[in-house]
């Protein structure tokens, strides 16, 4: 009789500085399979069923679903236990606007100062877009995956250490990822990504000409048309 392998978690940690902890591989693992949709939104995560699919102690599957908590992947809840976070439009939108004022300060702090070099990536990223939106046959995704190099040089040219690490964690959460980033519904028609492009040509623009107020204004507007549109396709999917 032939048995199913369980997948394993590699008790060998990764050479290098950033070695991760075992219930941190664990985590990475669960974290891949709840965007591949193996454990779906609402979904309770068992320990004992868990500990024995990774052939892994109880303490590390719960210290890997503490991990996976704090990304905001899952949440516990009382009498239940854990569970793939519930995809609601409340939790779209409040990630949405708190994305929007952090690229609004992004935005600003770029356009004080000046920076050539970060200018320079910037336009090359704009003219990316525009020249993917000017083809009616651009992918979603492709388009939708520039946008997201585009918007993480704005945040990085900031120079300081959290701002990235706050923005990337709100698309860390499995109702972005699985339900906006996933099918990147921002930009599903050749009309929404020629829009994004010219969204992004004004915030350039204002960056340009050094104007903080326009630029942060500009960074807002576009992420709330990209919320807009989502809103119109979650309303189309029912």
């Amino acid at each position: 009789m032939t048995r199913t392998s369980k997948p394993v978690v590699d008790d060998v940690l990764p050479l290098g500085r950033r070695s991760k902890s075992l219930p941190e591989q664990m985590a990475d693992q669960l974290e891949q399979s709840i965007q591949n949709g193996v454990f779906g939104p609402g979904e309770r995560l068992k320990e004992e069923i868990l500990a024995d699919r990774y052939a892994v102690s109880r303490t590390t599957v719960r210290e890997a679903i503490g991990v996976l908590e704090r990304r905001g992947l899952i949440e516990r809840v009382p009498r239940f236990g854990a569970r793939v976070r519930e995809i609601d439009a409340e939790g779209i939108e409040e990630i949405f606007c708190i994305r929007a004022q952090l690229l609004g300060l992004a935005a600003r702090r770029v356009a004080q100062a000046r920076d050539d070099a970060a200018l320079a990536q910037l336009r090359r990223q704009v003219e990316r877009l525009r020249q993917l939106a000017d083809k009616p046959s651009t992918a979603p995704a492709a388009y939708a995956r520039v946008s997201i190099e585009t918007q993480q040089l704005l945040i990085n040219a900031v120079g300081w250490k959290q701002l990235p690490v706050m923005y990337e964690g709100l698309s860390n959460q499995v109702l972005w990822k699985i339900s906006v980033r996933g099918k990147s519904l921002s930009f599903q028609t050749p009309q929404r990504r020629s829009e994004s492009a010219g969204d992004w040509q004004r915030l350039l623009e204002a960056v340009e000409a050094a104007k903080p107020d326009a630029a942060e204004e500009a960074a807002r507007l576009l992420l709330a048309a990209s919320y807009r549109a989502v809103q119109e396709r979650l309303a189309d999917m029912g």
